[in-house]
């Protein structure tokens, strides 16, 4: 199941995940149960970088120390640009 649907905001961050991936993933590929860091190869800095770019395309301040700690999967990411 996809939750990204027509929101620019989550497609971004599904084409960023892809940009970031060391796994060769195409946006389409990615699916919302993967682990970032495990099944999507998701270091720590690359992660920091997603949350910078999503931030920065967003303008607006979505993540805190703890929505952060909470970020396992890409549907967890999702949930957290979606309840701002």
């Amino acid at each position: 199941m996809q939750i990204t649907g027509l929101n620019p905001d989550l497609e971004f961050a599904r084409q960023t995940v892809a940009k970031l991936s060391n796994k060769g993933l195409k946006p389409e590929e990615i699916q919302d149960e993967m682990v970032l860091n495990q099944d999507l190869g998701i270091d720590s800095l690359q992660f920091i970088r997603l949350i910078l770019e999503l931030e920065r395309k967003t303008a607006r301040r979505i993540f805190n120390v703890q929505i952060i700690a909470q970020i396992k999967t890409f549907r967890d990411l999702c949930v957290a640009i979606s309840a701002v």
